[in-house]
């Protein structure tokens, strides 16, 4: 399913301006002079002074000013106010999706043996294939009998490896009472996307020891659960190894990352960063470049309830993503990715919160519900232990299984491909997050 959500922002410029007007002038008349009399011409001028005579006292005549109007004047030259444009953000990108990547996927059950421990692991290993490659699709099988067929991988040699690598390599850790194949699509996309993705069975804590009663106590499991990450890891890499020598040619040693839902979270950054307790000791493991925790259990404040210390968890400083529903009941955001969140150095550091999503949307389960009734019997059992289980993350309200699946895939692989080919990685200056999805990074 692809939302895309595109934002188009515009601005506009107004001026104005503004006009005068002219006016006119009048004049006025000035006055005129008189003339004198004439004399009689038989007698004689009489001896006598002319008559003093004043000139008539006049005024000069009164006059109005003239009426004027100021003289014209022209408005002052001025430029147009000059106004910025709006400062505007540019437009984000879509979320770049990621879904099944160019390679088909092989997968092969295998078992990889801790001989210093005494302890086997049944291992499933996905793989990339040519994009021509076929065969028949792999089934899951449940210790009753009953599986689950995948829409994607195929079982396959590991001689028909792609021959594009080495390619990274990803250890997968289950949750508790969980198996390896627990999350496939998960598995299978990653490794379609170029990876080689590898994921042990911890012994001792199945869903095989579930449903017999027979898990190991619970320090036991802590502690063994790092060890076999550091296990597999070798084996993977061992060229001695009759069980793996097919794929070591095909890994990278410098481009390893782990990550795991739940206790296999826990698991996740227990390799990360150490882990000792009553039964002993495991150092951190230098060859883990990254992490990627789904829904982990980490536990609180209280030292008494703490699967990892302060000190462990401050340990760790590799890149990190961690991804979480908001309504996870089974390990809360608080404390445990918050725990986690605020003590590891890990940079960068990216949280996702994908909105209403539970604490088993991380898991195959509603494929399951789906997928078993197209069988024509599966054991009761079964069915009853999915259903239960299932409740957290496929009932009416929790985040679509579809949506949840492609947004864990697309930053799960965005960020291995960022660690491991410095291809770009989601940030929120770059790219529209949409609402189902919180998103933090440090």
């Amino acid at each position: 399913m692809r939302r895309s959500v595109v934002t188009l922002l515009s601005a506009a410029l107004i001026a104005a301006s503004c006009g005068g007007s002219d006016g006119e002038t009048s004049s006025s008349e000035t006055p005129s002079e008189e003339s004198a009399p004439a004399s009689t011409p038989d007698s004689e001028p009489a001896a006598s002074e002319p008559p003093a005579t004043e000139p008539p006292a006049t005024d000069p005549p009164a006059t109005e000013p003239a009426a004027t109007e100021p003289p014209p004047t022209d408005p002052p030259a001025t430029d147009p106010p000059v106004t910025e444009p709006p400062v505007t953000e540019p437009a984000l990108d879509e979320l770049p999706l990621v879904g099944l990547g160019e390679y088909e996927v092989g997968v092969t059950t295998i078992t990889i043996t801790d001989v210093e421990r005494n302890r086997p692991l049944t291992v499933d290993v996905w793989f990339p294939l040519p994009a021509d490659a076929i065969g028949e699709p792999h089934r899951y099988t449940f210790v009753t009998g009953d599986y689950y067929e995948s829409p994607v991988a195929i079982t396959a040699d590991p001689a028909t490896i792609s021959t594009d690598g080495p390619f990274p390599m990803v250890v997968y850790s289950h949750g508790s009472g969980g198996q390896r194949y627990i999350h496939s699509n998960y598995t299978e996309t990653i490794a379609s996307n170029g990876y080689v993705v590898v994921a042990p069975d911890h012994t001792g804590n199945t869903a095989v020891e579930r449903v017999t009663e027979s898990s190991d106590p619970t320090n036991l499991i802590a502690l063994n659960r790092p060890q076999d990450v550091r296990v597999v890891i070798d084996e993977m890499l061992n060229p001695e190894s009759a069980e793996t020598t097919a794929f070591v040619a095909s890994i990278n040693p410098d481009q390893i990352a782990i990550t795991g839902h739940s206790f296999g979270g826990f698991t996740t950054y227990a390799a990360a960063s150490g882990f000792d307790n009553d039964l002993g000791a495991i150092d951190a493991d230098p060859r883990i470049d990254a992490i990627i925790p789904l829904a982990p259990a980490v536990g609180g404040n209280d030292p008494a309830n703490q699967l990892l210390s302060d000190e462990r968890l401050a340990a760790i400083d590799i890149p990190a993503l961690v991804i979480v529903g908001t309504n996870d009941q089974t390990t809360p955001i608080d404390p445990n990715v918050t725990r986690a969140w605020d003590l590891t150095a890990s940079s960068p550091h990216f949280r996702v919160e994908l909105v209403d999503a539970q604490h088993n949307t991380f898991t195959d389960l509603c494929a399951y519900l789906d997928f078993f009734p197209s069988l024509p019997e599966v054991s009761q059992a079964v069915i009853d232990a999915i259903e239960a289980s299932a409740t957290e993350g496929c009932s009416v309200g929790d985040m679509a299984i579809d949506r949840a699946q492609e947004l864990t895939n697309t930053f799960a692989i965005t960020f291995l491909d960022a660690i491991f080919d410095g291809s770009p990685m989601i940030t929120p200056d770059a790219f529209e997050i949409p609402d189902d999805i919180n998103f933090l990074v440090k």
